[in-house]
């Protein structure tokens, strides 16, 4: 009897090994896919753009009308307003401040209209 015990704990153990190697290997996933797209604010002339990390492979990226380095990602708040992320400020205060006309440096929410 003891061996006949031993075998289907063994047993047991493999299916167990097995549900939990197919729970951890599966597609699927609880948390939401990373974008591969994001918005991009032209700190010059406020234009929005939506790029993908190969188009945006440096920040700030580069216009692609002018070639010049003044895109960095934005976020769009629930009221409507653009803003640039606090993690940005110091690329903003330094390498693009030639370049900023429309990101209100106190708040770096983008100016409507350029205004």
């Amino acid at each position: 009897m003891g061996g006949l015990a031993r075998h289907w704990k063994l047993i047991a153990a493999i299916l167990m090994l097995a549900l939990a190697g197919y729970l951890l290997t599966r597609s699927s996933s609880p948390f939401p896919p990373i974008p591969d797209r994001f918005d991009y604010v032209c700190v010059s002339t406020g234009e929005l753009f939506y790029l993908s990390n190969e188009e945006a492979a440096m920040i700030p990226a580069r216009h692609p009308q002018t070639g010049v380095a003044t895109l960095i990602p934005c976020i769009r708040n629930d009221d409507g307003s653009v803003a640039v992320e606090e993690g940005f400020r110091a690329l903003l205060e330094g390498e693009l401040s030639k370049y900023n006309h429309v990101v209100d440096m106190e708040t770096l929410i983008v100016k409507k209209d350029g205004a």
